[in-house]
């Protein structure tokens, strides 16, 4: 009684969460008149860019669903087509948490009861390393943002984007040192006497050599190379006049922005503006 209980609420829940996801799109579209649409849908429109980056979304989620893989392969094999799943599962529960922190728990639901500690933190390692690409090119674009449009904003915010910078830094060194060096972390957490049931977990994931983590970084750089594209050619879709320089410094730069920022996913689109 008590599981068909649970399974009822289970599917409760994925209905709500479904029509809460298909109401916010609508929201969103609704932001739009008639005559705003149609001066981006003229002529001049190349439907070809469009369908390059929707074609693109598939691709994205099919080398985050690999890194995924490739994370809890250690402790449970699960097939293709089962991880991009749990990958859609992850993004529909990240919609509606800060952060996106839903996403750790929306993936574990298709894995063994018994695994499901494990990947929580191999999909916390997977989301550092996705953020620590994100900080770090980040970083980069902003050095080259002050370097060569500093004179166009005022003494106060360039002082303050040095604090950013300063911070950027900090925030990229200690995560790249947390990814390497994982045994350290659970020296750490023993000395804290942290609960065996969270150690254990994070003992598996710290055996991984370098190779390894290296590869997830590698995955994490490939999502981000086509975030970075779907995002330029909409640019180019929507007649935005900027250069191919430019581009990939403000997209780096508001990656960067919406990623320390702590937000709703509803509310990224203003933040980021």
């Amino acid at each position: 009684m008590q599981k068909k209980i649970k399974n009822i609420l289970i599917s409760m829940i994925k209905t709500a969460i479904a029509f809460l996801s298909f109401f916010f799109i609508y929201l969103k579209l609704k932001q739009y008149n008639e005559q705003e649409l149609s001066f981006q849908f003229d002529n001049s429109f190349n439907p070809v860019l469009l369908i390059i980056v929707v074609l693109l979304m598939p691709l994205n989620w099919y080398i985050e669903s690999v890194k995924w893989r490739y994370l809890i392969r250690k402790f449970e094999s699960v097939k293709a087509f089962n991880a991009i799943k749990a990958v859609f599962s992850g993004i529909a529960f990240a919609i509606f948490t800060p952060n996106r922190i839903g996403e750790l728990a929306g993936r574990i639901f298709i894995l063994k009861k018994e695994n499901r500690i494990k990947a929580v933190f191999s999909t916390a390692v997977g989301s550092l390393s996705q953020m620590m690409i994100t900080l770090l090119l980040g970083f980069i674009a902003g050095i080259f943002f002050l370097y060569f449009y500093s004179f166009k904003l005022p003494e106060s915010t360039i002082e303050y984007l040095l604090y950013v910078k300063i911070f950027s830094v900090i925030s990229v060194l200690s995560g790249f040192l947390i990814f390497f060096n994982l045994k350290f972390f659970i020296r750490i957490l023993k000395k804290i006497k942290l609960s065996e049931k969270i150690i254990k977990p994070i003992g598996i994931i710290a055996e991984s050599s370098i190779k390894e983590l290296v590869n997830i970084l590698l995955y994490s750089f490939l999502r981000y190379c086509v975030f970075l594209l779907q995002f330029y050619i909409l640019l180019v879709l929507f007649k935005v006049d900027i250069t191919f320089y430019e581009a990939i410094i403000c997209i780096s730069l508001t990656y960067f922005v919406s990623s320390v920022i702590p937000s709703f996913t509803l509310t990224e689109i203003g933040i980021r503006g």
